[in-house]
């Protein structure tokens, strides 16, 4: 499941649809910035580093609704803190199109 749609729907009657926009537009950017860091960090092997970077970015997607970001990040943070970094790559790999997913799905459920 890519959204919490109960999330969001409490977001857009609490703070208006252009904020939760505003917050859902500043998170997909997070997560893209997040994205090259997390690149960054694990090719300096720098596991600690790359799990706290992952799990700071996994509470801005479950902020906003974004279950699948959420679970993602999540997943990236504890293999990281396993030390396995052997996963992380293709891990890593699959943010971008999450993303994208996600802001694809996002603009379905608040329509145009």
């Amino acid at each position: 499941m890519l959204l919490d749609t109960a999330v969001i729907d409490e977001l857009r009657e609490t703070l208006g649809d252009d904020v939760w926009r505003s917050f859902a537009d500043r998170m997909l950017a997070e997560v893209a910035d997040t994205a090259r860091t997390l690149d960054t960090l694990l090719s300096q092997g720098d596991l600690d580093t790359l799990a706290r970077t992952a799990h700071r970015t996994s509470g801005s997607a479950a902020g906003t609704g974004a279950k699948g970001l959420h679970a993602l990040l999540k997943e990236i943070e504890n293999t990281a803190r396993s030390g396995d970094a052997t996963r992380l790559p293709a891990l890593l790999a699959t943010i971008p199109l999450r993303a994208e997913e996600t802001r694809a799905a996002m603009s379905a459920h608040s329509g145009p």
